[in-house]
């Protein structure tokens, strides 16, 4: 016995469904409304967003003062002080 628990409103085969399009001017009229809708703090959030994606992501000047650090041997590195630290983010 089969089962078909597709109505008849859906295509068995999905790939054959119509697409709905959006015309482009209308795509624009629907994202200016949505903007307009979205509150202040969202705004500023996004706006924070776009700053920090232009960052880098890691500070080169930091890492190349650690490698020269590490070639002239004038890196120190105090145990106690990093034991500490690591408990602290623990607890």
């Amino acid at each position: 016995m089969e089962i078909n628990k597709l109505s008849n409103n859906y295509p068995v085969d999905l790939k054959s469904a119509p697409k709905r399009t959006i015309a482009q001017p209308e795509q624009a009229a629907v994202a200016a409304e949505r903007k307009d809708s979205i509150s202040d703090d969202w705004q500023l959030l996004e706006q924070a967003n776009q700053e920090l994606s232009q960052l880098a992501d890691v500070d080169m000047d930091k890492v190349n003062a650690m490698r020269a650090a590490l070639k002239d041997g004038s890196f120190e590195l105090d145990l106690a002080d990093l034991a500490g630290q690591m408990l602290g983010q623990h607890s």
